[in-house]
């Protein structure tokens, strides 16, 4: 601040032919004695230059308000000085009016158009009153006029960003991280850009490069696991999830993508003591019953994971029911609950039509139950119907079909 007041008055002492002794004080930092003596002066000849003097004198003293007021003075006697406009704007920046801060930066840029530097101060202005499309035209046009600036470039990958013009925003960060390769907050919006144009490969590949560069960094560390876990990417999830929970204290939902990690990746066991702990913490959450039940499943332990598969349809939104009573009815099956088994196999395909692979299951369900081939044979018979060219059990369908009419024949 001291170095950018010193540049200004060098630039206006030459201008001035009076006033020497203010400053000399100002360069001084003698600023209540400079305010003092141009008090003094105004009172016998008040002109726009020594209000704006006054102005660097309050706002060096962080007094704000005053400074502004003598701005408007100054601005008053000279509407026209990009100089007060632009020091103006910087002020009502600092006290959060940012919108008069845009209305002094868009003055100023009318009084000289082709300033790149106005046109870069306007565009952040823009920014910070989340008037992102604007904020973008202004960087796009900067970036016509002068593509190699390192702060331009910062800037306006973070207004295409912030536009939603996330093809431009990756190729502007791309291009400033070249330039700034220390710049985590680059890192994430590149990667959240990849993200947004569904470019999964490019994210990750961008959080790991974050990651190693900042690796005593809690977000990029955490933020580098949760996108490898929302992708379904649990081995490299649970690597880093792994490193993150020996450097960090245990949070819920980390602790619960970590277990939900290992049951992915076949790791039941440790995942099932991992999930209980999350158990222990939030016994009603619908992910920790859901994962405790199949896993219970997968370990052959039915009632468990009966339980706690019946409490995770209760507690669920029902966009998550149909995969729940699928799971669900496999553990009645294991339990020879037959009956149960055949409703929840209905709820799920009632619930997701899509999921045409159910019908095989209740066919086979009907079999194994033992007392209606009819009904086995019209399931195996609409499973191929609704699942066409999807049938995964196409074969095996058409085989039991074949066998379960030859069976009723006979029975006639």
């Amino acid at each position: 601040m001291f170095r950018k007041l010193t540049m200004i008055l060098l630039g206006i002492m030459p201008l001035l032919g009076f006033s020497q002794e203010i400053d000399l004080l100002l360069l001084n930092q003698k600023y209540e004695q400079a305010i003092e003596l141009i008090n003094q002066k105004v009172q016998t000849k008040p002109s726009a230059e020594l209000y704006f003097k006054r102005s660097m004198a309050y706002r060096q003293l962080v007094n704000y308000p005053a400074a502004i007021e003598n701005l408007n003075a100054a601005l008053s006697v000279d509407p026209t000085n990009i100089t007060y406009l632009t020091n103006r704007a910087d002020l009502y920046q600092s006290i959060g009016s940012s919108q008069k801060a845009v209305a002094d930066f868009r003055r100023a840029l009318s009084l000289k158009p082709n300033d790149l530097l106005l046109q870069y101060e306007l565009g952040k202005a823009y920014l910070w009153v989340n008037n992102y499309s604007k904020a973008y035209k202004e960087f796009e046009k900067l970036q016509a006029a002068d593509s190699t600036n390192l702060m331009f470039n910062k800037y306006s990958a973070l207004a295409a960003f912030k536009a939603g013009k996330y093809k431009t925003a990756m190729a502007w960060y791309e291009k400033y991280l070249l330039q700034n390769p220390n710049d985590l907050s680059a890192y994430m919006n590149l990667s959240t850009s990849y993200e947004k144009s569904r470019r999964l490969d490019k994210c990750l590949e961008t959080l790991r490069i974050a990651h190693n560069r900042f690796p005593d960094n809690r977000a990029a560390h955490l933020t580098y696991a949760n996108t490898a876990f929302v992708g379904k990417n649990y081995e490299l999830a649970q690597k880093i999830y792994d490193t993150f929970l020996l450097k960090y204290d245990t949070t819920f939902p980390t602790l619960l993508n970590q277990g939900i990690c290992m049951y992915h990746n076949k790791h039941t066991e440790v995942a099932l003591e991992v999930l209980e702990l999350c158990y222990s913490g939030n016994p009603n959450d619908v992910y920790v019953n859901f994962y405790l039940g199949v896993c219970h499943k997968r370990l052959k332990h039915q009632e468990l994971a009966a339980r706690y598969l019946d409490f995770a349809i209760h507690i669920s939104i029902p966009e998550f029911h149909p995969e729940m009573y699928h799971h669900l009815a496999q553990v009645y099956g294991a339990l020879r609950e037959f009956e149960k088994s055949i409703a929840a196999y209905k709820k799920a395909y009632e619930l997701d039509s899509r999921k045409v692979e159910v019908l095989f299951e209740i066919a086979t369900t009907y079999e194994e139950y033992n007392f209606n081939k009819t009904l086995a044979l019209n399931y195996y018979q609409n499973y191929l119907k609704e699942a066409g060219e999807r049938a995964e059990n196409a074969n095996y369908a058409l085989d039991r079909i074949k066998l379960l009419k030859e069976d009723l024949f006979f029975e006639e």
